[in-house]
């Protein structure tokens, strides 16, 4: 069952996390965006090949990074989930607990060439969280220096903030 949002936390989304509607289907460049991966830079063709290659516990490793910057999150602020109805209406929820977040994310499954699981709104910040490919994760958001803690907790997981 999904929880229901007050008004409260309906009023906080829709102050600080303007136009998400749009952000979330149609324009994700309405938002700033920091890039975060697993690797320390951006991988060019060849390094991308190779990640077929790569061992199960490395994998396990990558994975066990983004599962861990998603823990700290879901302990430092709020986190909301969307889902689409008919005619492109958005519903907001929490996750109730957080293997229940775990669940929605489904890291433990992913591959390299996944992405477009999940989006993880964290109003109080500006902030929306997103799977995307390669191993990365991008950070939406409207005021850099609201981000600064999400930064923090993403350097302390051991994943990179790439240029």
């Amino acid at each position: 069952m999904i929880k229901k949002l007050t008004e409260n936390e309906l009023s906080l989304i829709k102050k600080n996390l303007t136009k998400i509607k749009n952000q979330l289907y149609k324009d994700r460049a309405l938002y700033h965006r920091v890039c975060i991966s697993i690797f320390e830079k951006w991988l060019n063709a060849d390094e991308c090949e190779r990640i077929y290659e790569t061992n199960p516990s490395i994998l396990s490793d990558w994975r066990g990074r983004l599962e861990n910057v998603i823990n700290e999150f879901y302990n430092l602020t709020p986190i909301y989930l969307w889902r689409h109805k008919n005619n492109y209406r958005i519903v907001f929820h929490k996750p109730k607990n957080l293997k229940h977040l775990h669940k929605k994310c489904n890291i433990r499954n992913q591959t390299w060439s996944s992405g477009q699981r999940y989006d993880l709104l964290m109003p109080e910040y500006s902030a929306v969280y997103s799977e995307e490919f390669d191993w990365t994760t991008i950070i939406w958001y409207n005021d850099f220096e609201k981000i600064q803690p999400l930064l923090e907790l993403v350097r302390k997981s051991g994943l990179h903030i790439l240029p």
